[in-house]
Order: C-alpha cells, then sequence, then structure tokens
C-alpha cells in the first residue's frame, strides 16, 4: 500500500527559504531594485573609498551583498538610484513643518539616525543639485540630497545607536516643484530658480561638442572619440566645487584615453573644456577666467595617474595582465618560480612604474584577491623577495605594515642590478595617433 503523503505533513506549507541578506531585502522590497546601495564599515558614515564608479551591477555580486548585509548601508542618490533622494532634518521643529506643509509625504519612507529624520521622495523630471537648507537668519536646520550625495539608511550611528525605519513605506514619487517648503527658510520655490539635474544637462553635451568640432574644424575621426564624453556629471552646483569637478574630470579623461589606447591631444582635451565651462561659469572663482581654467584642467589631465574607474592597485593589475612580464618575473632559478608568483613579480613592477621613484604600498589581502591565491600564501611570496640575502630578492622593503594603523607594507622594486625601476617617459602625441582613433 502507498503511503498517504510523501512524509510532510498535510495541510502545512513548506517554509520559505531564509534570505541571507535579510537587511539588504528588506530595503529593496521598500526601494525598489533600481537603488544603488553602498557598503561602509559598521558605526562609519562612510570613508575616503571611492563609490562614484559603481553601478547598480554591484547589487548582483553576492560578496557585494555580504559587505553590505555586514556593515553600514548607505544609499546612493538621485540618478545613481533612478532619482531616489532625500531630505536630511537636523530640526525636528522643521521636520514636522515640512511634513505639514507636504502633508503626503507623511505616508513616505522615513528614516533616522541620532537626530531629525531623513524624508526620502522618488522625483519624477527634473530636480536641483544639493543643497543645505537654511532659516532666513541663516541657521543650517537640513538639507537637501541629490545627485553625488549619499544617505545612510542601516547599520550603526556614529554615536552608538541604531539607524530605524520611522515610516516603513515606499518613498512617495513627486515632482520637485511641487514640494512646499515652509515659511522662514531660505529656499527658493521653483525649478527655474534653482540649477537643473546633473542628469538634464547631458543632452546638451554632445551639441556643444559637435559645434565645437565643426568650429575647429577637427577631422570627424576625432569627434567621433569623444562624442560621448558627458560634461555633466563634473558641473559644480556651488562655488568652491570647480576643483573636485575638474579632478574628477580628468579620471573620466583617463578612461576615455584607455578606450582609444593613447593619451588625448591638448586639441581634445580642450574641446571638453569648452563644453564644461559655459555650464559651470555661474560657480568658478571670479578671481580665475577661462584661461586659467584651461591651464588647470590640462594640468590635472596630466597630474591624473587613473581612470575615475581605477585605483593604482587595480590599475597596475591591468597592466600587469596585459603587457609583458618584466625580465625579473622570468629570470631562470634552481627552484623556478610559479605562474602566479611571476604575475605578482609584474604586478609589484607596475606599481613602482605607477609611483615613479617613490615607494608603493602592497598588503598580501589585495594581492591574494587579484591572484586569487591565498593571502598568507602571498605574503610568504612578498616575503622571500624581499629577503635581501634571498635568491629571488626583486623588492626592498621600505616600511613594514601596522595591522593597528590599518596601514600595508611599503617596498621598492629592485631591478637584476639593484637599482629602484624607473618609469618609462610617456610618448607625445603626434597627429598620426588622431589618425588612429
Amino acid at each position: 500500500m502507498k503511503p498517504l503523503h510523501d512524509g510532510k505533513q498535510p495541510g502545512k506549507a513548506a517554509k520559505p527559504a531564509k534570505s541571507l541578506y535579510p537587511r539588504v531585502e528588506h530595503l529593496r522590497q521598500l526601494l525598489g531594485h533600481d537603488v544603488l546601495m553602498l557598503a561602509w564599515p559598521l558605526g562609519k558614515k562612510g570613508d575616503k573609498t571611492p563609490w562614484g564608479h559603481l553601478t547598480l551591477a554591484q547589487m548582483d555580486d553576492p560578496a557585494y551583498l555580504r559587505k553590505l548585509e555586514g556593515g553600514n548601508i548607505g544609499i546612493a542618490l538621485g540618478e545613481k538610484s533612478n532619482g531616489l533622494c532625500s531630505i536630511d532634518w537636523d530640526s525636528e521643529e522643521w521636520m514636522f513643518k515640512f511634513l505639514e506643509a507636504n502633508p503626503a509625504l507623511q505616508k513616505s519612507l522615513r528614516t533616522r539616525g541620532a537626530r531629525g529624520c531623513n524624508v526620502w521622495v522618488r522625483i519624477i523630471g527634473n530636480y536641483p543639485p544639493s543643497f543645505k537648507i537654511k532659516t532666513k537668519t541663516g541657521e543650517a536646520v537640513g538639507e537637501w540630497r541629490a545627485n553625488g550625495n549619499q544617505t545612510i539608511i542601516s547599520g550603526q550611528h556614529p554615536s552608538g545607536c541604531e539607524y530605524s525605519i520611522r515610516v516603513d513605506a515606499p518613498p512617495l514619487e513627486i515632482d520637485f516643484a511641487s514640494l512646499e517648503w515652509p515659511e522662514g527658510l531660505r529656499v527658493r520655490r521653483t525649478d527655474e530658480e534653482l540649477p537643473i539635474a546633473h542628469s538634464a544637462l547631458s543632452p546638451t553635451a554632445p551639441t556643444v561638442l559637435s559645434a565645437l568640432s565643426c568650429s575647429l574644424k577637427l577631422p570627424q575621426v576625432v569627434w567621433e572619440c569623444f562624442v560621448s564624453f558627458d560634461v555633466s556629471p563634473f558641473i559644480p552646483a556651488q562655488r568652491g566645487q570647480t576643483d573636485r569637478c575638474l579632478w574628477a574630470m580628468a579620471g573620466r579623461m583617463k578612461t576615455v584615453e584607455k578606450r582609444i589606447q593613447r593619451p588625448a591631444t591638448i586639441t581634445e582635451r580642450t574641446i571638453v573644456f569648452k563644453a564644461w565651462w559655459p555650464l559651470s561659469k555661474p560657480h568658478v572663482d571670479p578671481d580665475m577666467d577661462s584661461v586659467a581654467y584651461l591651464a588647470k584642467w590640462l594640468g590635472d589631465c596630466d597630474r591624473r595617474k587613473f581612470a575615475d574607474d581605477e585605483t593604482a592597485l587595480t590599475a597596475a593589475w591591468g597592466a600587469a595582465q596585459s603587457e609583458p612580464l618584466p625580465p625579473e618575473a622570468t629570470t631562470e632559478h634552481d627552484m623556478p618560480i610559479s605562474q602566479k608568483m611571476q604575475q605578482l613579480v609584474a604586478l609589484c613592477y607596475q606599481l613602482q612604474l605607477n609611483h615613479g621613484n617613490a615607494p608603493f604600498f602592497l598588503g598580501s589581502r589585495d594581492a591574494g584577491r587579484l591572484l586569487e591565491t591565498a593571502h598568507r600564501t602571498v605574503a610568504y611570496w612578498l616575503e622571500i623577495l624581499a629577503n635581501e640575502d634571498g635568491p629571488f630578492r626583486i623588492l626592498k622593503k621600505v616600511r613594514a605594515g601596522s595591522h593597528n594603523a590599518r596601514r600595508t607594507n611599503e617596498y621598492l622594486y629592485l631591478s637584476h642590478d639593484g637599482d629602484s625601476a624607473s618609469p618609462p617617459a610617456m610618448r607625445t602625441p603626434t597627429e598620426g595617433d588622431i589618425q588612429k582613433c
């Protein structure tokens, strides 16, 4: 006789699988799957780690989700998260006045750290860059947060308390112009009075560049190289931001140079600057003219070593994989070194080229992740490569790292004759380079 059931108790449904990332999943249910979350150490609002290059693709990476789950979670605002913005109120008095003026927002997502709160909204259409919310007497009581900003939504506040959700509901979709600001605040009330969002500027950039390319009578092939260069994310929203914006734009220029496989010419860099200048002019230093800023821009392009999606380590790793191995990696020894160890030598060589005559930092954990090798193994490789009496020596340890100070070892790369490696001179672009674009 067949059993009446297959071992499961009749009438009881199977339990759903337990989520590996319950905090992340809850926030996704609230905010949607088109939101970029940022992983920060527990108890921190952030650190110096750049995140502007991150995209929604990170949210499909299990390792990234684990990192989010274990620390503080920030939300990248504005165009990174499909128009999701927050209004950060330091003053509860003004927060309640704001909610009274906008009763629909009383049912919008609201979170709290140590004081005040953040009211979350998803903006339909244009919205301004971030700005401080002040009273008519100049007291700062809050902040409108959009492109380039982030807000911590979950984890531990630096004061020790936990971030909490006060209104557990999705952010309200709203037009920025429809927001009502209480009397007594110095907030301009219409879209026309505020700079439009960076994302709304992007269609103008190709038009400006196209006109410039025609006026300068540049070859069509040059124009095609830079048609995709969007200056809109680098437009300063207020006085004092131009240096940072130009430096970030130089990082994007390095990305373009990687794509065309050669340095950009001064003419090409000037094309981009001329698209940036008229949009940035309202917020530049009035003591500097366009020529002074052009000189600064060209200087930033020369000084910037890495693309906007790179660090010193990732840039060196890319070069180590694409360029021939240095002679020190292919030297024959009584005990041959493995291919992975050869790649480590190549990584050290490229790091030294990027740092000139200065020492470079390299930790075994970072190198182990790139080499897909246990960090303990890499630590022993680095140790023997820096052994003064060892047969494999190509490194000089300048300073030992410190776990407490979160500092990795510093090295100099030594060639066969014991001298520090010297970086190659950059070749000056020629007109022939333009035709190869």
